[in-house]
């Protein structure tokens, strides 16, 4: 019997903790590979370290995978590809896995955005892309080990036109690994709900440079205003949001610690790449498309990215 073969790319605070629980789990195993893509300090500690450093609230674990590499092609084709990189460098990210992606692969994207799979299809029209989100308050604190602040996550993940026995097969494989995962009638709800929380506190901490906290605090209207913009876009879309969608997405946020911020405004106060696109823009060219005025979202956005970061320092 041929051995299953999974591969999370992108190994920091969701693909480094998930991926830490596999390879701990499935060591030396004679039914699962696990692999690892990284690149950089990242890969170079994993590999010195003989694995990843994975804690959680209860224990840290060693975790080493049946190969790191930054290389796809040491991988060949596998079965389940797990995407956990930043959205903004997907397509690059998915043109560099080729070799690892066979005729049979699955690709699960973790990433945020509710366009992900969809901009994956067309690069890849033969394979099964389902559709991933995840909750969890992890952080990649320092190359080679990873932390997760929270007790619980929350995995989900499927797809409506997918394979629902390799859906049943691979959710078994993670609950093996302590990974629960749910697998729900409608996906694109879920991923509707999670994007909800994101964008709305990504737009409004950046565009502020404030935190979580500060911005409930100072500027609750305009938290609200961008719920109700957003809203409109699911609700064109044809997406059932629960009637108390924009004040449970700023409620989820109001239990973050109060100096807590996101990391697309990390991002920003850091002079990295961001996902403005992806969490802020996409909202305006939907919008746009779809005709509706999202007048908060469209101002915020011309602001983040038009206009030059202040200077954190």
């Amino acid at each position: 019997m041929n051995k299953i073969k999974i591969a999370i790319s992108g190994i920091g605070a969701v693909g480094g903790y998930y991926g830490g629980l596999l390879a701990a789990r499935y060591k030396d195993s004679e039914e699962i590979d696990i692999y690892f893509i990284s690149r950089g300090e990242n890969l170079k500690k994993i590999r010195e370290n003989d694995g990843i450093e994975v804690k959680n609230s209860f224990l840290t674990i060693k975790a080493k995978p049946t190969l790191a590499t930054d290389n796809p092609a040491e991988i060949g084709p596998v079965d389940y590809l797990f995407c956990c990189t930043k959205s903004y460098d997907l397509e690059k990210n998915i043109a560099q896995l080729a070799p690892v992606i066979g005729s049979k692969t699955v690709i699960i994207p973790l990433q945020n955005g509710v366009d992900i799979a969809e901009r994956i299809q067309p690069l890849l029209p033969n394979n099964e892309i389902w559709k991933g989100c995840v909750y969890i308050n992890s952080r990649l604190v320092r190359p080679g080990r990873v932390e997760k602040f929270t007790i619980k996550d929350r995995m989900f993940f499927g797809s409506k036109q997918g394979n629902k026995i390799r859906q049943k097969e691979l959710q078994e494989i993670l609950a093996n690994a302590r990974i629960l995962t749910t697998i729900p009638d409608d996906i694109d709800l879920e991923i509707w709900k999670k994007f909800f929380m994101i964008s709305t506190a990504a737009t409004i901490t950046s565009y502020f440079n404030e935190t979580i906290g500060e911005v409930i605090n100072k500027h609750i209207n305009l938290f609200i205003t961008l719920g109700y913009e957003l809203k409109s876009v699911a609700v064109a879309k044809g997406i059932s949001l629960p009637d108390n969608q924009v004040f449970s997405a700023i409620d989820a946020q109001k239990i973050m610690p109060n100096n807590s911020t996101t990391s697309m405004h990390s991002d920003f106060q850091k002079g990295n790449r961001t996902e403005v696109e992806t969490l802020t823009g996409y909202v305006v060219r939907a919008a746009q498309e779809l005709d509706i005025e999202v007048p908060t979202y469209q101002f915020m956005y011309k602001g983040l990215t038009e206009f030059p970061y202040p200077d954190s320092n």
